[in-house]
């Protein structure tokens, strides 16, 4: 059987959930069309999906049309579960990118466009919700155009009680005509020296350049009142054209997706892009040493997620309660160079703990299920404060681990210190030296260390000038535990990044001297060489596209200034004004609701993660974490080295 895979994008509200069960309900998937205000949609299956009436993870809903499988991939609309996103075209051959004929095109709909080109991907409009008052759909198409693909084809005509037919090859309008022929050198030339083009040609013209992505095709419907469903189906088949890779081909696959139902159930989804699966097979996916045996196999089946025998290529095979396989393992050679999996710096952190002290271990374990299925949350146990500090995307990501937490675990948790996560770097080359049994140095070794700054996004180098015959390895591995340790914190408690340390001298007693010695030793020495330098701070920044009118352009340019935006390029495009650069990540939402304000809501604002830049607002410290075996050391070398000029000891 063929079988594609259909991701369904948009931006909040536009439709995408109610688009999948109007599918579903056309193919008889399903007997009712479920409603996502009622919380009785098939995808939206968490409980807290119903509740909130949103999409938080991608999930997987199967129909079949005219003797093919399709694998509907229903994705999140609010950007801090974009990377749901993100993973989910890894494993698509298609998408329908719906766009709400009321709200129009925002700026969520230009970022998910914007991924599909980049990876690839044939995709169709659907302009939702024709059925609604006060629509414009002239002037929608005329925005598609100018924010999204200049060659558009509309394909289907309707009448004022939305009664769609397709617009037939041989009765082609001629802008309809005109678009395919601009979009092919082929008949471009044909048409320049005045031949004949048959609709035929124009017919295979069109179909190569939607798949190509030269071509964006519209369609239109009300996916609540199944208007425009089935059309929109038929031209999935009749567009994308689904052709099987060769079953006796070698297993290659990628896990894209991990996900825990309300009862801790594990599932684990993997793409076949060659080769099939059968139960109790052994799988080795790449970097792993061990073997993996398929005790059971699940696929999804007109609605529902069923036990099966085999997949086949093309599929989607789910794995219950598989412990060893994680988002992004793969087996085989994938057959796209753009399945990339992204890595986004988490820009905020907050300490998590619970309300009740008996549940911190279950707090852990609950952290970890979560951290499984996301991989853009990341939580850690301080070392020195025992805190628990969660670092995560945004404030919507956030307060649905919360909700998470207290719906499928039970658990109340209090979130405290939300803030913006800041680094340090140091400011000039300095060095500092202890020497064994020279107060204050209470540890049986001598370290020398130099530190000096490097590149912003160059991370931490280390390295040692101290012979391994002189200085043993267990010596070593522990001056370099230290520095790691030392960098955890530094002058206004955060991370210290982008620097060089090289070890530069190193002693010990052979009776008395232990690793231990040199590895509590090593951050007081950082620690005083970082402050014979100094250090500035680092924040996060994004890189921006700014897309206003006209007749907004001083003031918007104005406001940029006032939020610390860097200011790159500021071009003319149709009838906007697009300003790029980089703005600091603690004022861009603050910045893009005033836009909001200041344009009308007609200001694109689009950003990305760009890593870290100096800081251009006030200094923001974090509080120390106290270390209770070298805090009294740390304070006598503090003492020791007050008006002491000479870097030596």
């Amino acid at each position: 059987m063929k079988i594609m895979n259909i991701g369904i994008l948009a931006h909040v509200d536009a439709g995408k959930t109610t688009l999948t069960e109007s599918m579903l309900y056309t193919s008889g998937a399903i007997a009712k069309s479920g409603r996502v205000d009622s919380g009785s949609t098939i995808t939206d299956s968490m409980t807290l999906e119903k509740q909130r009436g949103i999409t938080i993870q991608a999930s997987i809903a199967s129909y079949q049309w005219n003797h093919v499988k399709i694998n509907l991939i229903d994705t999140p609309g609010h950007i801090d579960f974009y990377s749901e996103v993100e993973r989910s075209l890894n494993i698509l051959d298609g998408v329908v990118l719906l766009i709400s004929a009321k709200d129009g095109i925002q700026a969520q709909t230009r970022i998910l466009y914007d991924a599909i080109k980049k990876k690839k991907l044939p995709a169709f409009i659907f302009i939702n919700k024709i059925d609604q008052p006060g629509i414009d759909l002239e002037l929608l198409y005329k925005d598609i155009k100018e924010k999204l693909a200049s060659h558009i084809l509309i394909m289907q005509s309707f009448k004022n009680d939305y009664t769609l037919s397709p617009k037939q090859v041989d009765r082609l309008s001629e802008e309809f005509r005109d678009t395919i022929i601009e979009t092919d050198d082929a008949l471009l030339e044909k048409f320049i020296l005045d031949q004949s083009i048959t609709p035929e040609e124009l017919l295979i013209s069109r179909r190569k350049n939607i798949i190509n992505g030269k071509l964006l095709p519209i369609y239109h419907g009300s996916a609540l009142k199944h208007i425009g469903t089935k059309e929109l189906m038929d031209a999935l088949l009749l567009e994308f054209q689904p052709y099987p890779l060769p079953t006796d081909s070698k297993l290659a696959a990628l896990v894209y997706k991990i996900e825990r139902d309300d009862h801790r159930n594990k599932r684990t989804y993997m793409r076949i892009f060659g080769g099939s699966i059968k139960a109790r097979d052994v799988l080795i996916p790449e970097g792993h040493s061990d073997s993996i045996k398929i005790k059971k196999l699940e696929t999804s089946c007109n609605g529902k997620i069923v036990e099966t025998e085999k997949i086949e290529c093309s599929d989607i095979a789910i794995f219950p309660n598989e412990a060893q396989l994680k988002i992004g393992d793969s087996i085989g050679a994938i057959p796209n160079s753009n399945l990339i999996l992204h890595n986004h710096n988490l820009i905020m952190q907050a300490n998590i703990s619970p309300v009740f002290s008996s549940d911190r271990a279950f707090l852990l374990e609950a952290l970890s299920e979560l951290a499984e299925t996301d991989p853009l949350l990341q939580y850690k146990l301080d070392s020195r404060s025992s805190d628990i500090t969660m670092e995560f995307l945004g404030k919507v990501q956030m307060e649905v681990i919360a909700a998470l937490l207290q719906s499928r675990y039970h658990l109340k948790v209090k979130i405290e210190n939300v803030t913006t996560i800041y680094k340090e770097r140091p400011l000039k080359k300095a060095n500092f030296t202890a020497h064994i049994e020279i107060p204050p140095n209470p540890f049986w070794a001598s370290i020398g260390l130099s530190i000096e700054p490097l590149p912003i996004g160059a991370g931490l180098y280390y390295e040692s000038n101290v012979s391994y015959g002189y200085l043993n390895r267990s010596f070593q591995n522990a001056v370099e535990e230290g520095i790691r340790y030392g960098c955890e914190q530094g002058l206004y408690g955060w991370e210290v990044t982008d620097l060089k340390v090289i070890f530069e001298y190193g002693l010990y007693y052979s009776p008395v001297s232990t690793p231990a010695d040199f590895r509590h030793l090593a951050p007081i020495v950082f620690e005083q060489a970082l402050k014979q330098s100094g250090t500035e701070l680092l924040e996060p920044c994004l890189s921006f596209e700014l897309y206003v009118p006209q007749d907004c352009n001083a003031r918007v340019y104005n406001d940029l200034k006032k939020f610390h935006a860097d200011i790159e390029s500021i071009k003319t495009k149709h009838h906007e004004i697009v300003v790029a650069g980089k703005i600091p990540a603690r004022t861009s939402q603050l910045y893009k609701e005033q836009l909001s304000e200041l344009t009308k809501g007609r200001g694109v604002f689009l950003t990305e993660q760009a890593g870290y830049q100096k800081n251009t607002g006030e200094i923001f410290t974090q509080a120390r974490k106290p270390d209770d075996r070298l805090d009294k050391t740390r304070y006598m070398f503090d003492k020791a080295c007050i008006g002491n000029e000479d870097t030596k000891m």
